[in-house]
């Protein structure tokens, strides 16, 4: 009741401005003020600026205002999701060294509420955000933050490659790829859960994709503790100065390990899968609950997940069936899932994640 009262105050705050034929000028905000809430794997500059290259990381921003601009540049060519109260309002990229405006949200006087979501990975480049502009200005909402958190760990499926694309046969593009639509993002705004992405295209546990070997020099096991995904992978991710501990961490790797030959051993993989739940609990505690996934494609996954999950309490285990979804109608680039494959995943991950965690399932059906 609070919050519907103070965001009704608020906006007709707006309207009395707005009625009144005051002229507001151009406010400046700092990206890393408390204005703007960051979800995600971020680092602050001393200038004020906050970095970042992990897919899917997000800043959630309340405008009361009718026009909203970020400055921002970037080491490669990035795109954005802006959400606007719920739904998608538009796409946005981030190009080149020198700091550019970019128009993000521009309408009627009121207030909105605005996500910014990187769609795209690490490779794509560094983004630096250094400051938000408005007409009005922005606003800190009390308790409007979710209660709950997700962390996934995952690789291409987890990072939405391919979610945009029209036809399994079209190649990769950074303006297909949207991790909004994948399953991790499905499940976070089904529970109203905050979340975070730690993927990568083509990681596997031990061995990625394509590997001559049957185990990689870098694999998820030496990103997962990583501040940056591909900007500098010498600097590590300080867990105890998070903002968040995450209720559920769920894994979802081994497409990329099986997928071609050499396959690696069921030690070899045991061992790797091993280390990074132990690289889970480090970071978030012993007792956070992981939720262990199996791929849909390729054996022997799904046999060596089930016998790692088997044999430690603590984990939980989920498989995605190879009839889950449709092809080829349901498939995106490269013959990932699309976005309505994506979302099927999802369907049948969520009452794991209600049983696991005890968040009610919605009595919507």
């Amino acid at each position: 009741m609070f919050k519907r009262m103070f965001v009704a105050l608020v906006a007709l705050l707006c309207v009395v401005g707005e009625m009144s034929g005051t002229e507001w000028g151009v406010v400046g905000y700092r990206a890393d003020s408390e204005y703007i809430r960051w979800v995600g794997r971020t680092a602050k500059t001393p200038e004020g600026a906050v970095q970042f290259d992990w897919s899917g990381t997000y800043a959630d921003i309340v405008l009361c205002g009718s026009l909203l601009e970020m400055r921002a540049s970037d080491s490669g060519l990035n795109y954005f999701n802006v959400i606007v109260d719920g739904k998608q309002h538009s796409i946005v990229k981030t190009e080149g060294k020198e700091p550019q405006n970019v128009v993000l949200f521009e309408g009627e006087k009121g207030t909105y509420h605005i996500r910014l979501q990187r769609r795209t990975e690490g490779f794509n480049g560094l983004t630096t955000v250094y400051s938000f502009e408005t007409d009005g200005e922005l606003i800190v909402e009390p308790n409007n933050a979710p209660k709950r958190h997700i962390e996934f760990i995952g690789d291409s499926l987890t990072a939405g490659y391919g979610t945009d694309s029209a036809s399994g046969s079209e190649p990769y593009t950074a303006e297909t790829q949207n991790c909004n639509l994948a399953y991790g993002c499905y499940i976070a705004r089904y529970f109203n859960a905050d979340y975070n992405l730690v993927a990568h295209s083509g990681q596997g546990v031990v061995r990625n994709y394509g590997d001559e070997k049957t185990t990689s020099d870098y694999t998820m096991l030496d990103r997962y503790g990583l501040l940056f995904d591909e900007a500098d992978r010498e600097r590590c991710y300080d867990f105890e100065a998070s903002a968040y501990t995450p209720d559920l961490v769920v894994i979802f790797l081994g497409t990329n390990d099986y997928s071609t030959q050499p396959f690696p051993s069921f030690e070899e993989y045991s061992k790797g899968y091993a280390e990074l739940v132990e690289q889970v609990r480090a970071a978030h505690g012993e007792q956070v609950p992981i939720l262990c996934i199996s791929s849909y494609v390729f054996e022997p996954t799904f046999e060596y997940v089930w016998r790692i999950a088997q044999s430690d309490e603590k984990l939980h285990f989920a498989c995605i069936l190879p009839e889950a979804f449709a092809r080829p109608s349901e498939l995106g680039a490269s013959e990932h899932p699309n976005r309505v494959g994506q979302q099927k995943m999802a369907m049948m991950l969520i009452p794991y994640v209600s049983t696991i965690t005890g968040w009610e399932v919605r009595n919507d059906m």
